[in-house]
């Protein structure tokens, strides 16, 4: 199975998504607070126990915005993006891309 996870970052509201080759299979959804990385990491956790799945298991992380590249909320996102991405890597053993 293809998993990819969509964290999709607005100015009200946030929202995380796993799809399973396409189809939504579990989300999250949360207003706009100051505990986005927070949010992010405990929704990430949740919808994987909800697919009951691994985090291994998870393709992609994507996170899509229309938010100023200069938001805090955005920065945030794809740093949860990016630390996720690295930390599956170093579960699998892969080499990160450079």
């Amino acid at each position: 199975m293809a998993y990819r996870l969509v964290l999709t970052v607005e100015k009200e509201q946030s929202m995380l998504i796993l799809f399973e080759n396409g189809v939504e299979r579990a989300r999250r959804d949360w207003g706009e607070s100051r505990d986005m990385g927070r949010r992010a990491f405990e929704s990430i956790e949740e919808v994987l126990r909800e697919a009951g799945i691994s985090p291994e298991e998870v393709m992609s992380f994507q996170v899509i915005s229309e938010l100023p590249d200069a938001s805090t909320s955005r920065r945030i996102a794809e740093t949860v993006a990016s630390v996720y991405t690295f930390g599956v890597q170093g579960l699998t053993g892969e080499e990160a891309p450079e």
